[in-house]
């Protein structure tokens, strides 16, 4: 089955399509989606200042809000403009929103469409962080984070990376328009990390996607001293894969979230290839 509509977000600061972007148009043409490019129109309410109701400031806020409303619209416009371009079913909506806002309004559009597609630029930080967050840990719906070297999909062979546990579960069923669409396949099982349940499993997945008419192996691997996102970007660079696939696992302590070591080491990295998440 293929990926009947998905939403990318598409980031205030920027003078065109995105690499986010431009992979959500080669995934939509390639799926037959329609696509939701979500703008943000990123607004200033007041200052947090003794002074924040004065005339000058007031001005100033104006000011900042206007040039983040032409702004919105240029992109809006470039955006749709690259759209019509490729053929892509399409529509471009720019919501106004506080900065700290982006990412419920993102996960708001995610929660009614069957994916998410976000560019990062290196480890994730700042709104960029809380818009993935959020994305992925209040809608229920994979999300795909892509780096500046991905514009597209561009090699047919995927990695999954397999702990047994339900949030890995959900991103095998969420990624099986790529897997079903892959090449090959490869299972990937960090073997002697006391987090990853052991058994045979993996190899059970293995047979599961062949059931399906994909073609994998299963591949172990060794963290040894590193951290598992290192051992695990490492296999992607072995197998040669141009997509990885795995579970983003978080749990709340104190309003906090606490993350798993996974998930929490690929937030903390820089990434060459893009990577399918899902809670």
């Amino acid at each position: 089955m293929n990926i009947q509509d998905l939403v990318v977000h598409v980031p205030p600061h920027v003078d065109g399509p995105d690499h986010g972007v431009k992979l959500a148009f080669d995934l939509a043409k390639r799926q037959g989606a329609y696509v939701t490019a979500l703008v943000d129109e990123v607004r200033l309410t007041s200052f947090d200042s003794p002074s924040a109701t004065s005339e000058a400031d007031e001005r100033l806020r104006q000011e900042i809000n206007e040039r983040s409303r032409h702004q919105a619209q240029r992109l809006s416009h470039a955006v749709a403009t690259a759209a019509e371009a490729a053929g892509i079913r399409h529509e471009v909506v720019i919501e106004p929103a506080l900065s700290y806002q982006e990412g419920q309004v993102f996960a708001d559009y995610l929660r009614v469409r069957a994916l998410g597609i976000i560019g990062v630029n290196g480890a994730l930080e700042g709104d960029i962080r809380l818009v993935v967050e959020t994305a992925l840990f209040e809608t229920g719906r994979p999300v795909l984070l892509v780096p500046p070297t991905s514009s597209a999909l561009g090699n047919d062979r995927v990695m999954v990376a397999w702990d047994a546990t339900p949030a890995s579960v959900h991103a095998v069923t969420a990624a099986m328009p790529f897997l079903r669409a892959a090449r090959e396949v490869v299972v990937a099982h960090v073997t002697d990390d006391k987090a990853f349940q052991r058994g045979r499993s993996g190899v059970e997945l293995c047979h599961h996607l062949s059931r399906h008419g994909v073609q994998t192996q299963f591949a172990p691997v060794q963290r040894g001293e590193r951290d598992v996102a290192d051992a695990l970007l490492e296999a992607t660079r072995v197998h040669d894969v141009g997509l990885l696939v795995m579970g983003a696992y978080a749990h709340s302590a104190l309003r906090r979230l606490i993350f798993g070591s996974a998930t929490r080491g690929m937030f903390e990295r820089s990434f060459d290839v893009p990577i399918l998440m899902a809670n």
